[in-house]
């Protein structure tokens, strides 16, 4: 097992890190079994172990909430991540995804130009790790990025996991990857919650003419994020007023509305869901059979539309270092912004949670130490 002691580091440290250092203890937001907000417990943990030559110790200084953290707390996704796991012990879990801190303590295959102690720097953790709602995290060096200057902790942690989701949902599933981008018409379904926010900068920054739907009193909001077309989805004449404006390349499902929910009238290409049914069927049925389920969900989705020209993808949040780069040059370049909903202290995190649950986000809910 790899180890780097913090007794031997000679870098200067918060009064928080020199804790941990000192203790090998943090706290932590964990679970010791699924269900609702009550299962959250607050206590004392011991600091993650660097076991990977690449394996980067971060004193956490910002977290932020995402949908997935609210599904995963009611045991959303479970088979499938223990798969993720090796079926290793799975509790007790701690949630939370994205995260900006300090680095306290690094493995020995992490070159000092690449992360040095102390550096401030911002990352993911996927989602079948132990997350970041804690006073301390262990990512991978591929998965963490220096902080921007621009940004405070903050700033940079309410960022990473929603714009890496719209990013895989569009260039991924949605095949941006390989299109044209400029003069793309995209309409995001959502557009005033933390992917949709993120997705319609995103969308922007690479030239695509950009519709997005929200309530009434978020229109403001997502207008001044850029988008070209704002649609009120309270309005009586909602579906009407997005099927006059033509054919869409690409939908963005950031609302969880449905493919089922789609007016038949609506012309696109194609709809990118990020809710599909895949890890919920794994969970009912077993592997095997949710697999097979999940395929026959596809095909039945898309063999109802594709004679139109129409055609329904899954989109899932991929942990691509490419596109944390990509993503984080946007960041830099103020291309992408962040839209703070609301931030609240650590030890808030039921309170954040329940604000989670209410929905009608406007941007993200974030998790300050």
């Amino acid at each position: 097992m790899i180890f780097r002691s913090f007794f031997h580091q000679t870098r200067s440290f918060s009064q928080q890190a020199l804790k941990l250092k000192k203790n090998h203890r943090m706290s932590a937001w964990q679970i010791h079994s699924y269900g609702d907000i009550e299962e959250l417990q607050l206590g004392e943990s011991r600091i993650p172990v660097i076991n990977s030559p690449e394996d980067v110790l971060v004193e956490v200084k910002a977290g932020s909430l995402n949908p997935i953290d609210s599904f995963m707390l009611g045991g959303y996704g479970r088979a499938s991540f223990q798969v993720l796991r090796n079926y290793q012990i799975e509790f007790p879990l701690t949630l939370g995804r994205d995260f900006s801190g300090i680095v306290i303590a690094k493995g020995h295959g992490v070159d000092n130009d690449e992360v040095k102690i102390g550096d401030e720097v911002y990352g993911f953790v996927p989602i079948h790790k132990q997350g970041a709602l804690a006073e301390a995290v262990l990512a991978s060096k591929c998965h963490i990025l220096p902080k921007p200057k621009n940004l405070t902790h903050e700033q940079s942690a309410s960022l990473v996991y929603a714009t890496m989701t719209a990013w895989s949902g569009l260039y991924l599933a949605g095949n941006m990857i390989l299109k044209q981008t400029k003069g793309l018409r995209v309409l995001v379904l959502g557009g005033s919650g933390g992917v949709g926010t993120s997705a319609i900068q995103l969308l922007k920054s690479q030239g695509c003419v950009v519709y997005a739907t929200c309530s009434n009193d978020a229109i403001e909001l997502v207008k001044s994020l850029g988008a070209d077309m704002v649609y009120d989805r309270n309005d009586p004449d909602f579906e009407k007023n997005v099927q006059l404006e033509g054919k869409y390349h690409i939908i963005l499902d950031a609302a969880n509305m449905g493919i089922q929910n789609i007016p038949s009238k609506w012309q696109y290409e194609s709809y990118v869901t990020l809710n599909s049914p895949l890890l919920v069927n794994n969970d009912k049925y077993g592997l095997c059979t949710g697999l097979l389920t999940s395929a026959r969900n596809l095909i039945e989705s898309n063999a109802t539309r594709i004679c139109e020209g129409k055609t329904v993808r899954w989109g899932y949040f991929v942990p691509s270092n490419t596109a944390f780069k990509f993503i984080n040059e946007l960041i830099c370049e103020e291309k992408i912004k962040p839209v703070i909903q609301q931030s609240f202290n650590f030890k808030e995190l039921p309170l954040a949670m329940e604000t989670l649950r209410k929905g009608h986000a406007r941007g993200k809910i974030v998790i300050t130490h």
